[in-house]
């Protein structure tokens, strides 16, 4: 209204005390009192001293509405002036300027000169006048001129609104002022009034805002957006039909998928080129509006400058617009004429094509602040994907658009015209947000309905918002606005800040040629985004809810499949005056029932079949969440006034609306990096087709990628801890220090861990920022840590009980020898004593000894009973026998000697599967190698059992036999059963064969060594220097301490180097696990790390390896990293580890013998004492049993002290000699035992894509949930080829699954888009549309052509032809591209 010129009817008043009140007659000449327009004497709140209104004016307009009701016939002012006039003469006199009439209330008989004064100046100036005199009735004056005087005392407020009306439109009649308030603006401060725009800061606002117009105003209103904001234009709306084609790849004629995928890329990469040559240099208009919001001043002067420029816009476009309105709505209501009347078709259709041309022309000129903002947006978007160097622009815009969002502006979240959200665009501007901010806690309110329902209004009403609000269609696409909550609140909400999102009309006319989905889409990406979404609905017209309740369901639906769980409130407009529930119950029930029936539908079409009513589908309560509101307006437009019924309930619906947010989990309360991945996840699943199957919550993946390392650390923290538990075990068993193991010794040391990690577990699941996504996974992440608390527990007892075990069996064997010692040692004490006092060299007492120790076993062996020898062979034989007992031929079979190694027969071992149940498939190169692969884990499995087999030297059982029998038939039965071949049970047989004849072997060595180690005169054999050592020692007399330091050093030398390997093993574990980066996250992080490696190699034959053998793969490269950790700068880590591994050891070693001095240094007695302390304090350092030292134990020691100085002076000469010896050994020795460590930390889950055969990268072995890999692979790379060709599939499984092809599974032919039809092993799989480049199989592919080609026999023709691109994929990219990806 600021720039409309009307005539202006000013009030005032001349004098005081009055019983008229000026302010209520002007109510009730505007609108009869239904609204008080001016505040006055009688309203709410007065005060009789009028402290604020005084010298006040307001205004009003009165607009008629074309009928017969209205007061005028035109659009008439009126101002109001409070207080006195003679008290404000200023206000006085620019009314006097303005006024096209003055109305007057004052008294006849006023004798107040000041006040006589006023009303004579008024009655001589040339403006109409009407006196209102509250002394006099009645008034017997001719009025017909320029002057008017009535008597309103006692009048009836009817008749004297009547007289007062009709007197005023006479007066305006002899008027020809007309103003508007720019033109009083002017007055005003000829005046020496204060106009708001001449601030500073509007002023300086204005001015640039009428630079662009200025700019603008030399170019035609139609082209507007085509010179100047090219960027959203035609090539902008291919470009997204584009990239919605990438998901749907539903027009690619003959051409492969890939290739397909690659020209639409091209296409894209072409388009996004064309708008940067026709975007830069960038135009006059978008350089200065740039400019202004790349200003460093403070955000309200820009908020003045877009206010300005959004006013001056809308003046620019307004005129013409209504022009080309008006003719539209001609057009349609003669084209609606002429088809009552069936007119010839052509007509219809000239009718029809103006009426769209109007429409296009309405769009062309329909400009505004957001067209600008859009452009902002399409340049970064440009330039984030072109990456073109022209200037630091892109880094800059969506700082712009973030600090007016911040500023509380709006901005597109979802482009109305192309139906598109520009995804990069808006993450961006979310991180700016997030920087600016922090990453705040949001709560997104949402609102969906009809078009013209009063969506907008409501926004507006609830929260004081500036969304665009008339009839017709004003919201295109979906915009967002913040709202700050305040910090005294946001604790009690559980927010820092609202995001508003205010969408597009339903079901407008206007998109009928738009796709049918719009709207279903749009309404899965609002309630998708939502945390509590309005569903408005205007009035209860049941067509009108079917339409928007059937797209609603739907949307909630989905939502629900996915995980999300939206609130909804249902907001019923203008249903009349509402005031009770119970008047409303009906219309609730009906919308129950409705609700109810649109839920059937929808989940029969979304094939949901637990769900039959709409509260199965989300939290929903009739009578609590459904809102009956009156109409906004009471009476017609434009004079109708607010409805306070309305204000009522926007009142009652805010309240609901705080009191949800407030209720709502603070799991689901999004922080705005959370909501920035939710738009990029809801955008990504709503452009492919299935939604459900192509939904990929990106925050809950980035958050369990970040669980599953810090997982994968509690986990080591665990495993290491037991592995020092088990060290500290095994030496205190093979110390014969404990006999069982107990729940001191093995559970409490490993709670007291458990309970640290758990609390450092319960402290990340509450602290971390993410922890309201975590909270799901945790009882689950807990469970699993339990579990491997109880296995390593299990597993450290059992290998304990083993030792023990073993330890038993020698100690029956000591007990069985102990005899023959004692009686060896008795005869030893007394050759000595026969000598003692006599000189004898080494020699001389080696022969003395010789001649009784020969003497000595001569007795003794024929009392040894003989050991019966097992017959391996025959047991191997008998246990195939049986098993395989219903095999034609058998025994011949069984008596060929297969030889070292099991050698495959494809045309005897494998038989093919039959396509259509009668033509057998072709073995193909994949096949081989997955055969290959299954036999090469049955060898490894029983070359590992084997090894634990042999590891507890326990001797032979035919039970080992048996062992190897279930692992082969278990891998066999691993196989899936999509793979394409199966095994003959020649292939078990003759595999069987191979590995009993390879076992055998290993038997009876092991059973060789059983025997050795358990017969007692080999025993007493293997310790004949010892009892040399104590026969010379008793000869020697007191010089025998050097021979017991000694001797005692010969046992401690080698007990010192095993402890040390041992503790080498632990450190370097450790240290890898830490420091380096494949292995300090989690099994995504190390599958990156190989892919790097290969790539940086380009070696063909490890790719292979990868491709068909992973497992065996992932060994040989935790190998490979272990042996180059070691060499790593001459093992400068490993001797290291190696020096502080000695210096432990030396330490333990002096400490116990300063304790064992310490405690017997006043006690004269034999060494045992000296030997039993000793050996105690060195207790779990390392292996030295105390039995060992039997022969030496009857040493008198007199002098403890120099027995100390003795083995202090001899500790650092054997010390040396284990360092040379440790030096001299093979670094390769550690290796297998690091390997083993390192294999089951980072083991995880190994099933495999069943069409890429890509592993799945949990870090959990038995995880729970869906199987999934960030990068999958082309079909080629793998050998799979087209049916009945020689041509690679070189698609990749993630872009199948976007398309209509089938595959075929046992003969049943599936559709990739439903893949998980085909079985339980495709049904875990999560597989989903990818449109990211995926650039590392590609250079593969590229890279190794030939050798697939070779390899496979096939080739990349025709439907397989490499698409052009690929080739210009560089390694460096790729290489890149992985290290930044996550």
């Amino acid at each position: 209204m600021c720039c409309v010129s009307t005539p202006i009817v000013s009030f005032i008043r001349v004098g005081k005390g009055f019983s008229a009140s000026k302010s209520q007659n002007m109510n009730y000449l505007l609108n009869k009192r239904k609204q008080d327009v001016f505040f006055h004497r009688h309203c709410k709140g007065r005060n009789k001293y009028c402290l604020l209104m005084k010298g006040v004016v307001e205004i009003s307009w009165f607009c008629p509405g074309g009928q017969g009701e209205d007061t005028f016939d035109k659009c008439v002012a009126f101002t109001n002036l409070h207080g006195d006039a003679k008290d404000h003469r200023q206000q006085l006199s620019f009314l006097q300027d303005v006024s096209s009439v003055i109305v007057v209330l004052m008294s006849s008989s006023d004798d107040n000169e000041e006040n006589q004064n006023i009303v004579r100046h008024l009655s001589q100036s040339s403006i109409p006048l009407l006196c209102l005199l509250d002394d006099k009735t009645n008034v017997s004056v001719n009025n017909s001129g320029r002057r008017v005087k009535i008597g309103i005392r006692n009048r009836n407020e009817a008749e004297l609104t009547e007289e007062l009306t009709n007197y005023i439109k006479h007066l305006l009649k002899c008027s020809e002022t007309s103003l508007s308030l720019e033109d009083c603006s002017q007055m005003a401060r000829k005046q020496g009034f204060l106009v708001d725009e001449d601030q500073k800061d509007c002023k300086k606002a204005k001015e640039k805002a009428e630079i662009i117009m200025a700019l603008l105003a030399k170019q035609t209103l139609s082209k507007i957006k085509e010179n100047l904001l090219p960027l959203q234009g035609n090539l902008w709306h291919i470009w997204c039909k584009k990239d919605k084609e990438l998901y749907h790849l539903t027009e690619k004629g003959n051409r492969s998928i890939e290739q397909h995928k690659s020209d639409i890329e091209r296409e894209k990469q072409k388009l996004r080129h064309q708008q940067l040559e026709k975007a830069f240099p960038l135009n006059h208009v978008l350089c200065f509006f740039l400019n202004i919001l790349q200003e460093n001043e403070e955000t309200p002067s820009k908020e003045y400058i877009l206010t300005w420029l959004s006013m001056l816009l809308h003046n620019l476009t307004k005129e013409h617009l209504e022009k080309l309105q008006e003719k539209q709505r001609f057009l349609w209501s003669l084209k609606q004429t002429e088809e009552h009347k069936k007119c010839e078709s052509n007509f219809l259709i000239d009718q029809q094509k103006q009426i769209e041309a109007i429409t296009m022309e309405i769009y062309d000129c329909t400009f505004g602040i957001e067209n600008l903002l859009r452009e902002v947006a399409q340049i970064y978007e440009a330039l984030e994907e072109i990456y073109s160097p022209r200037d630091s622009l892109p880094l800059c815009l969506p700082h712009m658009a973030a600090d007016l969002m911040v500023a509380g502006l709006p901005i597109e979240l979802m482009d109305g015209d192309a139906s598109y959200v520009p995804v990069k665009w808006v993450m961006a501007v979310f991180d700016k947000i997030s920087e600016t901010l922090g990453d705040k806690r949001l709560f997104v309110l949402s609102v969906l309905g009809l078009q013209s329902s009063g969506k907008s209004t409501l926004l507006n009403a609830l929260f004081g918002l500036q969304f665009t609000a008339s009839a017709g269609r004003c919201t295109k696409g979906a915009y967002m606005q913040l709202l700050k909550v305040e910090e005294t609140f946001t604790e009690e909400l559980g927010f820092d800040f609202m995001l508003i999102v205010d969408t597009e009309g339903l079901r407008a006319p206007e998109l009928k040629n738009k796709s049918q989905n719009w709207d279903n889409e749009l309404a899965t990406f609002v309630t998708g985004l939502g945390n509590l979404t309005l569903i408005n609905i205007f009035g209860e017209n049941p067509a009108e809810m079917q339409d928007i309740l059937q797209i609603v369901v739907q949307a909630f639906l989905r939502m629900k499949q996915v995980k999300i769980s939206p609130s909804c409130i249902f907001v019923h407009q203008n249903v009349g005056e509402v005031t009770a529930k119970d008047q409303t119950m009906e219309g609730r029930r009906r919308l129950e029932q409705r609700l109810d029936e649109m839920t059937a539908l929808a989940a029969e079409l979304e094939e949901c079949s637990d769900i039959t009513c709409f509260r199965h589908v989300i939290k929903f309560d009739v009578n609590s969440h459904v809102y009956y509101f009156a109409h906004l307006w009471d009476g017609n437009p434009p004079m109708a006034s607010p409805n306070t019924y309305y204000s009522y309930n926007v009142q009652e619906l805010k309240s609901v609306i705080l009191q949800t947010a407030q209720q709502e989990s603070r799991r689901r309360i999004m922080k705005i990096s959370n909501v920035k991945f939710r738009v990029q996840d809801l955008w990504k699943a709503l452009v492919s087709e299935n939604f459900i199957f192509n939904f990929r919550n990106t925050k809950e993946v980035i958050a369990m990628s970040k669980l599953e390392t810090i997982y994968n650390h509690w986990t080591w923290e665990l495993r290491s801890h037991v592995l020092e538990l088990q060290n500290q075990l095994n030496n205190q068993i093979q110390n014969s220090k404990i006999k069982t193991i107990t729940t001191n010794t093995l559970e409490d040391p490993l709670h007291r861990k458990y309970e640290t990690i758990k609390k450092e577990f319960d402290k990340y699941f509450e602290e971390d920022p993410d922890s309201e996504t975590l909270v799901q996974w945790k009882a689950y992440f807990e469970q699993k840590l339990q579990m491997l608390n109880e296995l390593l527990i299990s597993d450290t007892r059992k290998k304990g009980n083993e030792l023990l075990s073993l330890k038993q069996s020698q100690e029956r064997l000591d007990n069985q020898v102990s005899r023959y010692e004692n009686e060896l040692l008795e005869r030893s004490r007394e050759l000595a004593l026969s000598v003692k006092g006599k000189e004898f060299s080494d020699e001389e007492l080696h022969e003395k000894f010789d001649q009784l120790w020969t003497n000595w076993i001569s007795n003794v062996t024929p009392n040894v009973p003989l050991v019966t020898d097992p017959n391996i062979d025959l047991d191997s034989e008998n246990i195939l026998l049986e098993h395989f007992k219903k095999e034609k031929n058998i025994i011949e079979k069984l008596k060929r000697d297969s030889g070292d190694m099991f050698e495959i027969n494809y045309d005897k071992h494998v038989q093919m599967k039959k396509q259509h149940g009668s033509i057998p498939m072709n073995l193909e190169t994949f096949h081989k190698e997955s055969i290959k692969n299954v036999t090469h884990n049955i060898d490894l499995r029983v070359n590992e059992t084997i090894k634990n087999i042999s590891k507890q030297q326990c001797g032979y059982s035919q039970n080992d036999f048996h062992e190897i029998l279930r692992i082969i038939e278990n891998e066999m039965k691993s196989v899936p059963p999509e793979e394409e071949y199966t095994f003959t049970r020649d292939y078990a047989i003759d595999l069987s064969l191979c590995l009993f004849q390879k076992a055998s072997k290993i038997f009876k060595e092991m059973h060789e060594a059983f025997k050795i180690a358990n017969d007692p005169v080999n025993y007493m054999k293997r310790k004949k220097d010892d009892f040399f050592m104590s026969f010379k020692m008793r000869c020697q007399g007191t010089a025998s301490i050097t021979s017991f330091v000694d001797f005692l050093w010969r046992k401690l030398t080698p007990a010192v180097s095993s402890t040390i390997w041992g503790e080498m093993v632990r450190k370097v574990t450790r240290d890898m696990k830490s420091t380096c980066p494949a292995f300090n996250g989690n099994r995504a992080n190390l599958e990156k790390h190989i892919l790097i490696s290969l790539a940086e190699e380009e070696n063909f034959e490890k790719y292979w390896n990868y491709i068909y053998h992973p497992e065996p793969f992932f060994r040989e490269y935790i190998r490979d990293h272990i042996i180059r950790y070691c060499s790593e700068k001459e093992g400068e880590k490993i001797k290291t580890f190696f020096k502080t591994s000695l210096e432990d050891i030396k330490n333990a070693i002096l400490s116990a013998v300063q304790n064992a001095t310490e405690v017997t240094k006043d006690e004269s007695s034999s060494a045992s004492r000296w030997l039993d302390l000793f050996c105690d304090h060195l207790g779990s350092n390392l292996i030295f049993p105390r039995r060992d030292l039997i022969s030496i134990e009857h040493l008198e020691i007199n002098d403890t002290e120099f027995l100390k100085e003795a083995m202090s002076a001899a500790l650092d000469p054997a010390l040396r000699k284990v360092e040379e010896d440790c030096s001299s050994k093979p670094i390769d020795e550690v290796v297998p035992d690091i390997e083993k460590i390192l294999s089951e930390q980072l083991y995880g889950c190994w099933k495999q894509c069943p069409f890429c055969k890509a592993v799945c990268t949990n870090t959990i072995p038995e995880h729970e949930g869906d199987h999934s890999v960030s990068l999958h692979r082309p079909q080629a790379v793998r050998g799979a080829k087209w049916k009945n060709t020689e041509d690679f599939v070189i698609e990749f499984c993630t872009s199948l699954v976007a398309s209509d092809y089938p595959f075929f599974v046992n003969d049943d032919k599936f559709s990739y888009k439903k893949y998980r039809d085909a079985g339980d092993n495709y049904a875990r799989w999560s597989i989903t549309p990818d449109s990211s480049p995926q650039s590392y199989w590609k250079w593969f592919v590229c890279r190794f052509k030939t050798e697939l080609e070779n390899n496979h026999g096939k080739k990349f023709n025709v439907k397989g032809k490499i698409p052009d691109s690929w080739f210009n994929i560089t390694k460096q990219e790729v290489l890149d591209d992985l290290k930044r990806h996550n």
